[in-house]
């Protein structure tokens, strides 16, 4: 039987060492969702498979599929991503980005849509001076195409709270949840609505992003099943 072979654009989530010179990468693809890849020889610094088994990496790879894994066969970076990694909180909402979509995906499942919002979102966090601002768009956009878009009113007009499990809902006859004001609204709408390269919340106060932050993490967590995101533990 002929072995499968696969060419494919993807982003690499995550690299785990395996035996003494290679790694497994979890790869998200355009084309056949998430796959675990062995890449021979990703441990020493003169193989040229270093960076192609980079996170953060968005790259070309041809694979051979394997009874457990796909072994990587060859492959070009096509995005490095390299400014991530010259400013702390750029690389933390990095971190927390691809951690998020490892833990809520399954082997072999994933879309074109959710790989490119990826693919723009990791490139975006390498450019930008205002990461948690594209963090939080990715954020609200990823949990929408996975099928939690929490809601929100059309209108910042109303009395509303923002439950763990829903989103924005009428305060009147709601069970607990964080008041919302007009801005608080707004801004759910813009990160929601507006493509990651055009988000601006410059104007936004501070205390109203972090309260942002702090509600769309907890929607994230609940929706998504998540025990925790661990890389945000590292946000200053």
């Amino acid at each position: 039987m002929a072995t499968k072979r696969i060419e494919c654009q993807g982003v690499v989530l995550a690299a785990t060492a395996y035996g003494e010179s290679d790694k497994i990468i979890c790869l998200y693809t355009e084309r056949a969702g998430k796959l675990s890849v062995l890449v021979k020889g990703a441990k020493s610094r003169r193989s040229a498979t270093v960076a192609l088994s980079e996170p953060f990496t968005f790259g070309l790879y041809r694979l051979s599929a394997g009874k457990s894994f796909y072994y990587l066969n060859s492959g070009k970076i096509l995005q490095a991503n390299m400014g991530l990694r010259k400013n702390y909180d750029n690389m933390v909402y990095a971190s927390a980005l691809v951690e998020i979509v490892d833990k809520s995906s399954m082997e072999d499942e994933g879309t074109a849509r959710i790989f490119s919002l990826i693919r723009k979102a990791l490139h975006e966090l390498s450019l930008t001076e205002a990461p948690l601002s594209v963090f939080l768009g990715f954020l609200i956009k990823y949990l929408s195409f996975m099928g939690y878009r929490p809601m929100l009113p059309e209108s910042d007009e109303g009395s509303y709270v923002f439950l763990s499990d829903a989103g924005a809902v009428e305060a009147d006859g709601a069970a607990g949840g964080e008041p919302l004001d007009g801005r608080d609204i707004y801004t759910l709408r813009h990160l929601l609505y507006t493509s990651l390269d055009k988000i601006n919340l410059e104007d936004l106060d501070k205390a109203t992003l972090e309260k942002i932050y702090r509600l769309l993490k907890v929607y994230t967590v609940v929706n998504l099943q998540l025990d925790n995101i661990q890389s945000l533990q590292l946000r200053m």
